[in-house]
């Protein structure tokens, strides 16, 4: 089982004999299926079933400890253990998962997918944006809320609207001249929110004979609602959540935009990769950091140029949260 894949330039190969868990990484990454390539892959990602081997590694000290998993150093290679559920070696641009739980192992594979795909584009000067992007008539929003705030909520309601296209659920691309390409990945539904009732049961995703809790929501539903021509960054919305139950949209000046951006998509709190960052190296450890940083500092400053700032207050109504937002699509 293998697949290929090509993300605004960046080869990957996947493949492995775990069949289910191959097949829910390469629908992670669909979007960007290739036709196999002749040479080799930039990133090349297995993923086997088994139980973790722990006992070739020897008595090795962690490096650091995440609330996901340990990190071991071995020379040239990085062993990230998911807490004994999979393993990941890392060496190079290649990773080798195996594990016994397909929801850890899908995890481990998505994660070096996603770390070698962000560090590629931040090469490239077109760096991630933490936010909802979206597509209208007026170009393109990046609504800006923390995880769990109702980005998926706002996602799913705007591919109802047929005159609206879909550039990611959580980081959107945005380049050197401020205009926003598409990066999209499933979308994750908690079981408890209304919408997760009405998702396509073909397309909710299922792996090793159970549905996924969450409920994942295949990029095949909505591939075709997918924006494919760079889009210029019209709006950023600034997001919050209040108690009551209407919703308002007011208009703010370009700098108050300006500590959202830097925080979640110049530092990267908003990633869990940023914060990863920091728990590893440390506030006095950003100047190794620094080069990413400053590529995406220049593409939010091009995109804030000519951007108009929102807040949109989000109640407990979500039609009126929709209707208080689609004015600006």
């Amino acid at each position: 089982m293998a697949y290929d894949f090509d993300v605004y330039g960046l080869t990957i190969h996947l493949e492995g004999d775990w069949v289910d868990v191959v097949d829910a990484v390469r629908n992670d990454l669909v979007w960007f299926e290739a036709e196999p390539r002749a040479g080799e892959a930039d990133v090349r990602i297995r993923i086997d079933h088994g139980t973790p081997d722990y006992d070739i590694y020897g008595d090795v000290p962690a490096s650091f400890v995440t609330e996901r998993n340990v990190v071991y150093s071995l020379g040239d290679r990085t062993v990230i253990d998911y807490l004994g559920h999979a393993i990941s070696v890392l060496e190079g641009s290649s990773a080798h998962v195996t594990g016994d739980d397909p929801r850890v192992a899908r995890r481990a594979g998505f994660d070096f997918a996603l770390s070698r795909i962000s560090a590629h584009l931040d090469a490239r000067g077109m760096p991630r944006l933490h936010g909802l992007g979206l597509a209208g008539t007026a170009g393109g929003v990046v609504v800006m809320l923390p995880s769990g705030g109702g980005k998926t909520t706002l996602a799913l309601r705007a591919l109802r609207e047929p005159d609206v296209t879909f550039l990611s659920e959580g980081s959107p691309v945005i380049d050197r001249k401020g205009l926003l390409h598409a990066l999209p990945f499933p979308l994750w539904v908690r079981d408890s929110a209304p919408e997760a009732a009405g998702l396509p049961p073909e397309h909710v995703r299922v792996v090793d004979g159970e549905l996924s809790d969450p409920r994942i929501l295949e990029v095949a539903a909505f591939a075709d609602r997918v924006e494919r021509q760079p889009t210029p960054l019209a709006h950023i919305v600034l997001g919050r959540r209040s108690l009551g139950e209407r919703s308002w949209l007011e208009p703010l000046q370009r700098r108050a935009a300006i500590p959202t951006l830097l925080r979640d998509s110049v530092v990267g709190f908003g990633f869990f990769q940023g914060a990863e960052f920091l728990l590893r190296h440390g506030l006095l450890d950003l100047r190794h950091h620094a080069g990413p940083m400053s590529t995406r500092a220049r593409a939010c400053r091009a995109g804030l140029r000519h951007a108009q700032v929102w807040q949109l207050t989000l109640g407990r109504d979500r039609d009126g949260n929709w209707q208080a937002f689609e004015a600006l699509l």
